[in-house]
């Protein structure tokens, strides 16, 4: 589950992966099993047009993490996404992401002097094939809550690496895919599951199988509609392009 588990992050799933063949060309191995290549896959729009607005706090045993709570912002059009991320004791990332054009830009910490944005062909992460993983199982109960003004019901997903709970509001259109895209993970099958998954988790438990790690997630502020264009304005940014990031 651990596709399942890093979409979770931004709202659910983590799981098997794409193969990839050895020699790839744009390729660069990253570790065992995984690579950054290019993105070269069709464009497809997003389907969750928005904003929203997630709290992550992680626990490793009894400890929360130092830089927990972490913060994510994120706006999205039918072609374009910007995420803000922040942590404690760190300094704003923001990254936006070109989906038509396939770029991505890092847009550099504001400070004295020219706004910097560094520009570079959009990746994507591809997993080798785990080989005999099972999918997790997910359960759709009959428990309900509302939250934030809408009707949530609770799903639980079990794997080998732990259990994931969350409240789904099935009114909210659910940016699986979207995020998936984002964030990179290349995994066809993954996209294709979190596509038929109806709802938007507004609130969302990680715990590993042990029983020892846990990542809970809540969701503020989230808005379902056209998004300011000039959130995703370069406007006033000098803007570098790096071709060899990535490697």
């Amino acid at each position: 589950m651990r596709s399942l588990l890093f979409c979770a992050a931004l709202a659910v799933a983590h799981g098997s992966a794409a193969q990839v063949p050895s020699g790839l060309p744009g390729s660069f191995p990253l570790g065992e099993g995984v690579s950054l290549v290019d993105d070269n896959d069709p464009f497809t729009p997003n389907r969750f047009i928005g904003s929203f607005r997630m709290e992550t706090r992680i626990h490793r045993g009894p400890e929360e993490q130092r830089t927990s709570p972490t913060t994510l912002r994120y706006w999205s059009s039918a072609d374009q996404v910007l995420t803000e991320a922040v942590s404690a004791g760190n300094p704003p990332m923001r990254t936006l992401v070109d989906l038509k054009g396939k770029w991505q830009y890092m847009l550099m910490p504001e400070g004295q002097g020219a706004r910097m944005a560094m520009k570079m062909r959009k990746k994507k992460v591809v997993m080798a094939d785990a080989g005999g993983s099972e999918p997790p199982r997910v359960e759709v109960t009959s428990e309900t809550r509302d939250i934030a003004g809408h009707r949530c019901v609770k799903v639980v997903a079990r794997s080998a690496d732990g259990v994931w709970t969350g409240w789904v509001a099935r009114d909210l259109p659910a940016p699986f895919a979207d995020l998936q895209r984002v964030v990179t993970t290349g995994d066809p099958e993954l996209t294709r599951r979190m596509a038929d998954m109806e709802g938007f988790p507004l609130e969302f438990e990680w715990v590993d199988a042990n029983g020892t790690d846990r990542m809970v997630c809540t969701l503020h502020d989230v808005v379902v509609g056209t998004v300011d264009a000039a959130v995703f304005s370069l406007e006033g940014y000098q803007v570098m392009e790096l071709p060899g990031m990535g490697r």
